[in-house]
């Protein structure tokens, strides 16, 4: 996740308020489900005390919305300009009469209510410890959509906050066409005359405002400045990307070295304990925090303070094995070890004792803590790395035991860490023990899928790890895959991978791979467009991962956003929508959806 790409729309949630959010209180507001809690709705709207926050925000005379300083005052804060001129979406989740929001589908959709050209948003300072933030629109920039609200969005989350998600502009533009179509039909519903009006205005000067509120947003980049105090030291001013692309996620730019640093850390006594670092060079931090967030890097970096077993997950096809791989690129320092189901015991990952020469049979592992360990005797305090891949395809317990407790003590207590193999000595190591180290200066990086392939982690094993979860835009995606596709590909994209997250079946990063590849091999494959390639990828990779059981509660809000996809891109991907259509068809006959 990152922040608003300039250019695009913001959006916020709003409540389901039944009066069209013109200033008026609900009548028997205790009743009506507008997603406000239940003692909020009896303690002040039953009550006639109009502290809702969202029922100016159609006003006819002076229309407005509050937002809590917990949601937004990360933004407004340090820059009370980010938000003017911009375009801004109201959502929430559809109602009706009598009792508004239904508690009987478990993820109701959002539904867009209107929009916002953000003119001013102001600090309400409530008391000492609580400030709102008023929104006000221009005049002539702020709509309400007809009734019923059959606009569904697709949005972004932003980093920093939780109430401001990103919207794309494309998404916005066909959004209010398809609004346009319903308001040309002979019924229109509008909720007041005037809001007709409004809307052929907003609609009518949307592009227009797009690309003014793109210039502001670029000129926030140009004029912003941050200071940051590191350490006590000298404040160090640097300019700044503004809060569209980056804010909060910059820190002081360090010099790009290649030569390995051992850092220390304090520790009670006052004394220092080494630190060995899993990231040794200044670009790969840089490639991490672009491709994924100054989050990660921050959690993977705290791992080298903290742990020394960390832990990637993610969705296959994130690129867990790529980070991981990345962390350091001296490829005699690091070995990667692929985890096998049925490995029951440690014999599997260190080796057995030969019952005829009494000599331990080591494997590639105990090799390698081998090679580990005569570095760190002849000084070398370079971090070696052991990457395990599907580090829960069998019990940890099982077979890592040893080396989850012996890598747990201090450096100075040798002993405890040490290893006992078995028999005479260790074949085809000349340390003439059949002990082994586990070197201060190891660390152990293991990624894991969370499917039902998979074991969970105990508690025991949870304890000793730093996990730390990946997950990639479509956007940033088919950015690391170097592709380039028209918009509506890359909406059509992040619309699917909307729907389906909730079944981990994204669009990943293999399936930008395939897709690049086969787009580099069209004529080959008698393909006539890049939709030819797209549909084909999507089928396969996508949709294929797919599990629908009949009677899932969940499967009805599911099925009506596929259809509602199907209807927008249907014609460009006619696989996809076939499929789609006959899982339909397969729920209304009661049968399961399983690809394979």
């Amino acid at each position: 996740m990152s922040f608003i790409t300039v250019g695009n729309a913001l959006g916020c949630t709003i409540n389901s308020h039944r009066r069209g959010w013109d200033g008026s209180i609900c009548k028997n507001a205790e009743t009506w489900n507008c997603s406000a809690k239940q003692q909020f709705r009896t303690d002040y709207c039953q009550q006639g005390d109009p502290r809702c926050y969202h029922i100016h925000i159609f006003e006819e005379a002076n229309p407005y919305c509050l937002i809590d300083d917990l949601g937004i005052g990360w933004l407004l804060e340090p820059y009370p300009d980010a938000l003017n001129n911009q375009i801004l979406l109201f959502w929430g989740k559809r109602f009706q009469e009598p009792r508004g929001i239904s508690d009987i589908n478990m993820r109701p959709k959002d539904y867009v209510f209107g929009a916002y050209r953000v003119k001013s948003v102001s600090p309400q300072k409530i008391n000492e410890f609580k400030t709102l933030w008023k929104i006000e629109p221009y005049l002539d920039g702020w709509t309400r959509f007809q009734q019923p609200y059959i606009l569904t969005v697709y949005y972004k989350s932003i980093i920093g906050g939780v109430y401001l998600k990103e919207v794309n502009r494309v998404a916005v533009e066909n959004m209010f066409e398809k609004a346009a179509e319903q308001a040309s039909s002979p019924h229109p519903n509008w909720t007041m005359p005037q809001d007709a009006e409004r809307f052929e205005n907003f609609h009518a000067h949307l592009q227009e405002w797009f690309e003014l509120a793109r210039e502001d947003a670029l000129k926030i980049q140009q004029t912003m400045v941050h200071t940051y105090s590191v350490n006590r030291s000298p404040t160090a001013v640097i300019p700044l990307r503004g809060p569209f692309e980056g804010l909060k996620n910059l820190d002081i730019k360090k010099p790009i070295t290649t030569t390995v640093i051992t850092t220390h850390k304090p520790i009670k006594n006052g004394t220092l304990s080494p630190t060995y670092p899993i990231i040794e060079k200044e670009a790969t931090k840089e490639k991490i925090k672009t491709i994924y967030s100054k989050e990660v890097l921050d959690a993977v970096m705290a791992a080298s303070f903290t742990k020394n077993i960390l832990i990637l997950t993610g969705s296959p096809g994130v690129g867990k094995s790529s980070l991981a791989i990345d962390l350091i690129d001296d490829y005699e320092r690091k070995l990667i070890v692929s985890v096998g189901s049925t490995w029951r015991g440690r014999e599997d990952l260190l080796g057995y004792v030969n019952p005829i020469s009494n000599e331990f049979e080591p494997t590639d592992f105990t090799k390698f803590l081998c090679k580990a360990e005569t570095a760190w005797r002849k000084n070398d305090k370079r971090t070696y790395v052991v990457i395990f891949e599907e580090f829960n395809l069998s019990q940890p317990e099982y077979w890592f035991a040893d080396i989850l407790v012996r890598s747990q003590y201090p450096e100075e207590q040798e002993k405890l860490r040490m290893i006992e193999l078995g028999g005479k000595s260790i074949r085809g190591v000349s340390n003439n023990t059949s002990k082994v180290l586990i070197s201060p200066a190891l660390r152990f990086i293991a990624t894991i899928n969370n499917d039902h392939t998979t074991l969970s982690l105990s508690p025991r094993v949870l304890d000793r790890t730093s996990i730390v979860e990946l997950s990639l835009e479509p956007r940033t995606t088919l950015d690391r895959a170097k592709l380039d596709l028209e918009e509506k590909q890359i909406m059509s994209i992040e619309e699917l991978d909307a729907l389906l997250k909730y079944k981990n079946a994204m669009f990943s990063l293999r399936a930008a791979e395939s897709l690049k590849r086969c787009l580099d091999n069209m004529q080959t494959l008698d393909m006539n467009s890049t939709w030819d390639a797209l549909d084909i990828v999507l089928i396969q990779q996508v949709l294929t991962k797919v599990r629908l059981m009949v009677g899932d509660p969940g499967n009805d809000s599911l099925m009506q956003g596929l259809e509602e996809w199907t209807e927008n891109y249907g014609k460009y991907l006619r696989r996809c929508a076939n499929l789609v259509n006959s899982w339909t068809e397969a729920l209304k006959d009661g049968r399961d959806i399983i690809q394979a």
